[in-house]
């Protein structure tokens, strides 16, 4: 399980490179988080992790709002966010990313290893892998928040940003 830190902190580095407003950059950061709410329903990794079914929620929510600019471009930071969180996923364990087009989960495995000795080599593995999706409760689950690796990469991601938005918060107090 990708731990819910570097869901939020995937997005969030992310958009404030980008430059865009804090206020956004969180807003879509915490939505990002949402396909994670499935646990609530004894599920993990089910319908809320589909890219098809974001699609029927999101583009009836699009044509809706589209004349509203302000709104069509948190609906689509939002989806960046949520679209980010199933790419992490899909790089952590099988995810029905197509259903309900396609019965299957699919996970990416990718491996780039050096081996130094008499002669110096590298060598790679990527797989795509696929197995049937089938939805299963739980009674429990046990699964890091956060981790000593997402720790550090979130640390990494979240850290200049948090300063970046630091210092235009002073500088604009400074203005003033």
């Amino acid at each position: 399980m990708v731990e819910l830190l570097l869901h939020f902190a995937v997005p969030f580095a992310s958009f404030t490179a980008l430059r865009l407003d804090w206020r956004k950059v969180i807003f879509a950061s915490l939505i990002a988080l949402t396909p994670d709410l499935d646990i609530l329903f004894h599920v993990h990794r089910s319908l809320s992790h589909s890219a098809v079914i974001l699609a029927v929620i999101v583009l009836p929510v699009l044509a809706i709002a589209h004349r509203n600019k302000t709104i069509t471009n948190l609906i689509l930071l939002a989806t960046i966010g949520v679209v980010t969180h199933l790419g992490l996923d899909i790089f952590d364990a099988y995810t029905p990313l197509f259903w309900p087009i396609s019965n299957q989960s699919i996970q990416i495995l990718t491996s780039l290893n050096f081996h130094m000795g008499s002669s110096s080599y590298f060598t790679y593995d990527l797989r795509l892998l696929t197995r049937q999706y089938e939805l299963g409760t739980f009674q429990s689950i046990d699964a890091p928040v956060i981790t000593t690796d997402g720790f550090a990469i979130s640390l990494v991601l979240l850290l200049p940003c948090l300063l970046l938005l630091i210092r235009n918060r002073i500088t604009a107090y400074k203005r003033k």
